[in-house]
């Protein structure tokens, strides 16, 4: 049985830092601007909308507590709940919203470790879906130890779950984790959906989503990378051949409401 397509946003992180400079305000780590800039947040969300999209990223990747402690007078679950209420906003009743989170800074070495990083989990997913996500995407992992701990944390919250780890050219995350391992790691906690995002490119994407198919039942998706100077048609092209067998897909870094634009009109969005 075919199942239609969910059409995806794009690039959230690189969208915005392009948005800043057009505007002279300077680059920080994206999840500020929820706070000193949320125009550009609204205004980025709404484009993707416009685009087709159906499910936007909230902009909360990395705005963790460890993480964002570092720069003064912001606060985790203050970052993370104006970057879904600024999302909910935008998407109104054409699309959800979901709770972007990523890998911490350091893998955990012993239980406390583990045990820090999980309190900085729960504070994010709890303040997300306190502020109204539809679902959680962990995106962007590259190593099994944390991409397990979240999916733990993940599943104490009632929301369907999307995850998706980084894929270099060999087909293998950078620790060294394949498209079967990450299948047999996810299954037991029930995602809506797995695949990449970001890694290296929509046509080395393709190859990487081929052995998802063969290796897993599980519904897939795919949001991968575009280099600087592509044109819409180049994305469309690239990806073409990784649609077949796909629930969800859109862009990650480089990739702009032109490219989702490009890519529903592909898909029939």
């Amino acid at each position: 049985m075919t199942h239609p397509i969910t059409l995806l946003d794009g690039a959230v992180g690189t969208s915005l830092w392009a948005m800043a400079a057009e505007r002279g305000i300077p680059k920080v780590p994206v999840w500020q601007y929820s706070i000193t800039h949320p125009e550009l947040v609204s205004d980025l969300a709404a484009r993707y909308v416009c685009a087709g999209s159906r499910i936007i990223l909230a902009n909360t990747f990395c705005a963790n507590g460890p993480a964002v402690s570092k720069y003064p007078g912001f606060r985790a679950d203050e970052v993370v709940s104006a970057g879904v209420r600024l999302a909910k906003a935008a998407a109104g009743d054409k699309a959800q919203v979901a709770l972007s989170v990523g890998p911490l800074e350091t893998v955990p070495a012993d239980k406390a470790g583990r045990f820090a990083a999980a309190a900085a989990y729960d504070q994010q997913m709890g303040a997300g879906v306190d502020a109204g996500a539809d679902c959680i995407f962990l995106q962007t992992f590259w190593e099994k130890e944390l991409l397990t701990l979240a999916l733990e944390r993940a599943a104490e919250f009632d929301l369907p779950l999307l995850c998706a780890m980084t894929f270099g050219p060999d087909g293998r995350t950078y620790g060294g984790c394949t498209a079967a391992d990450f299948a047999a790691l996810a299954e037991p906690y029930h995602p809506a959906a797995i695949g990449l995002n970001c890694s290296c490119g929509a046509e080395a994407a393709v190859a990487v989503m081929a052995e998802f198919r063969r290796c897993t039942g599980l519904p897939l998706l795919c949001k991968p990378n575009m280099p600087p100077g592509h044109t819409p048609e180049d994305f469309v092209s690239a990806l073409a051949p990784a649609l077949d067998g796909l629930r969800y897909v859109g862009g990650c870094c480089g990739t702009t409401p032109q490219d989702i634009a490009a890519l529903a009109e592909r898909v029939g969005k």
